[in-house]
């Protein structure tokens, strides 16, 4: 981990406290640094995007109503399983919290660490894409596992973290009184609401060739709360939403990630049932549609989706064939006629 810097330590104070003030003079004396020290540390944070208000009288706070995504409370929300299972690390930005972990985990991290970014500067999708991780309004969410799985049922792992993320999606909207849309998924790998994406997940795992098995596994998960300033990049404007229409309210990224964690573990927990495969079966978004599939960004062929299989496949009978075909990898693309 990198060392901890005086813009750091100001973070610390001001979040914990949020919406009370310290005088510049109180946060030098605290951390033992010059008020400069201070004062370039707070100009720092103002420009990573955090609203530090500073008055002359009354000295600097972090806004009382901005979302902060605060350790604390993601702690408080988790089940006592969760909390047992899990070594929690934050990250104000990072480059990605799946290359992060994958390096953690080969360098002998234990089963159970977690990454949680507020930022990504290079967050990772599925077939090689970026994965738009802005501050703020996202939360980013990695996990380490050691699962003892056949490499075959990898994607259970991801499949599982879909269902896991549809229902933490669904108790935060609960949670806040709002309305409880149902969340989808769209095979494999992405949570829809009000047919926009809201979520993508990345599952990176390393084979040992001796057993067969995985020797480890990082899954990943990216959470849109509500729209950027000016909107989402014109790449993915026309799929990409948000769990809020507007801005989330104040700790709903910390409930999100908590929920998410315990409904994770759950279903991590009792892998060998299997028994979330109907739940991601009835939450498709596919079901019955007509796709493109996809390998890259070329069409392979169009099909209509029949089924969810229990290996989680997607099953398919392509235009102008009679026998169904089983995918147990790749993108499909719902086809609008």
């Amino acid at each position: 981990m990198p060392r901890t810097t005086v813009k750091d330590e100001v973070f610390k104070m001001l979040s914990d406290s949020q919406g009370s003030f310290f005088s510049g003079e109180a946060l030098a004396d605290r951390l033992c640094v010059s008020r400069a020290a201070v004062w370039k540390a707070v100009n720092a944070l103002r420009a990573e995007g955090y609203p530090i208000e500073g008055t002359t009288n009354r000295g600097y706070a972090l806004a009382a109503d901005f979302d902060l995504l605060s350790a604390g409370d993601v702690q408080t929300a988790l089940t006592r399983e969760a909390a047992e299972a899990y070594d929690l690390t934050f990250f104000s930005v990072i480059d990605s919290t799946n290359t992060a972990l994958i390096a953690a985990g080969h360098a002998g991290a234990p089963a159970g660490t977690v990454y949680v970014a507020e930022e990504q500067t290079a967050g990772k999708g599925r077939m090689g894409r970026a994965f738009y991780s802005p501050k703020g309004t996202g939360v980013y969410v990695s996990i380490l596992l050691r699962p003892s799985i056949p490499a075959k049922d990898a994607l259970f792992i991801t499949t599982m973290a879909a269902v896991a993320g549809a229902r933490a999606c669904e108790q935060v909207l609960a949670h806040f009184g709002l309305p409880v849309d149902p969340v989808q998924i769209k095979w494999v790998n992405d949570l829809f609401l009000r047919d926009r994406k809201i979520a993508g997940i990345l599952t990176e795992a390393d084979l040992n060739v001796e057993t067969g098995g995985l020797s480890q596994a990082v899954l990943g998960i990216g959470f849109n709360l509500c729209p950027p300033e000016g909107g989402f990049p014109r790449d993915i404007a026309g799929v990409a939403g948000s769990l809020f229409e507007k801005r989330q309210p104040r700790g709903a990224r910390a409930l999100l990630t908590a929920f998410f964690l315990n409904e994770f573990y759950a279903l991590y927990s009792a892998l060998p049932a299997h028994d979330f495969v109907a739940e991601y079966r009835a939450r498709q978004l596919v079901l019955g549609c007509t796709v493109e599939v996809l390998r890259d960004t070329e069409v392979l062929y169009t099909a209509r989706v029949l089924d969810v299989d229990d290996a989680c496949s997607l099953v398919v009978i392509p235009d102008g064939e009679t026998t169904p075909r089983v995918l147990n990898s790749g993108e499909v693309r719902i086809k609008l006629r």
